[in-house]
């Protein structure tokens, strides 16, 4: 957001009051008369009214999360045409969630808007033959509660369920467990005292239980794999770390949605990949 400085020049009472003083005008600088824009520092437009951006300027950071310029954000659509009920208007996001992937896809993301206030309030420009700007309420997506399995959210559960998590969801609480300021954050490890990178002796039944648990069934694209076809059903840590299999950390994929995870597409080769597409998705 930037300010423009107003010019005092045409003002009628800073000239009004320079007539009573009998001050002459100074030279106007020629014909080039400077105005100078203030920029906010990137935090505070985070917090006050947003920041446009494009999609190549958001980060996805390893646990799902979005970030802009060392701050994680939410996004959101700031255009809305008409001015409906609550379910009605746009969702705002917290995660690379199918949603946003869908958006991206269809080349809407020029229509988002990055903040990261905790008010759940948005400012939003209401399109109904002019622009008004308004402050709305807007509610979380779900498939964002889904794609970080907040408090066990889970789009299979039933509607009311699901509508009672939405409704107590809050972002002071969102950020307590995933903080704004990505630059104050301090690695948790040295390099003498980080775990090794690798799977967890008792991943086979970790894996296992965890794909039973979720019904064999993928978090993407919610393909069911079960008994033989389990091959096709994999169990992905979202953070990349191994060893970390908090059950929020865990997310079942078949193999196809696997692959398509950053820093994965080396699971294309495998023969067990083509299997799969060959079977379910030709």
């Amino acid at each position: 957001m930037t300010f423009k400085l107003p010019d005092f020049l045409t003002w009628s009472a800073f000239n009004g009051l320079r007539q009573k003083m009998s001050a002459p005008l100074v030279e106007r600088f020629g014909a080039k008369h400077v105005v100078t824009e203030i920029d906010l520092p990137v935090i505070d437009r985070l917090q006050g009214a947003g920041i446009d951006v494009t999609a190549d300027q958001i980060q996805v950071l390893d646990d799902g999360t979005l970030a802009y310029k060392g701050y994680r954000v939410l996004v959101y659509i700031r255009d809305v045409h008409a001015m409906g009920n609550r379910d009605s208007m746009p969702k705002y996001h917290f995660a690379h969630c199918r949603t946003l992937e869908t958006m991206y896809r269809n080349q809407r993301s020029e229509r988002y808007v990055v903040a990261n206030s905790d008010s759940g309030l948005f400012q939003v420009n209401v399109m109904d033959g002019g622009v008004r700007p308004q402050q709305v309420r807007l509610q979380v997506c779900q498939n964002c509660l889904a794609h970080i399995r907040w408090k066990g959210f889970d789009m299979q559960a039933a509607r009311p369920s699901r509508l009672s998590i939405v409704e107590q969801f809050k972002l002071t609480e969102f950020f307590v467990k995933y903080p704004r300021d990505l630059m104050s954050l301090r690695p948790g490890h040295s390099s003498d005292t980080a775990p090794i990178n690798t799977y967890t002796d008792d991943w086979p039944e970790v894996s296992a239980r965890t794909r039973s648990l979720r019904g064999y069934r993928c978090e993407k694209c919610s393909i069911f794999l079960a008994g033989v076809e389990s091959k096709y059903l994999h169990v992905h840590h979202q953070n990349g770390q191994k060893h970390d299999n908090r059950d929020g950390n865990l997310e079942v994929l078949c193999v196809g949605c696997h692959a398509d995870e950053p820093l994965h597409a080396h699971m294309k080769a495998l023969p067990e990949y083509r299997a799969f597409i060959d079977r379910y998705r030709q």
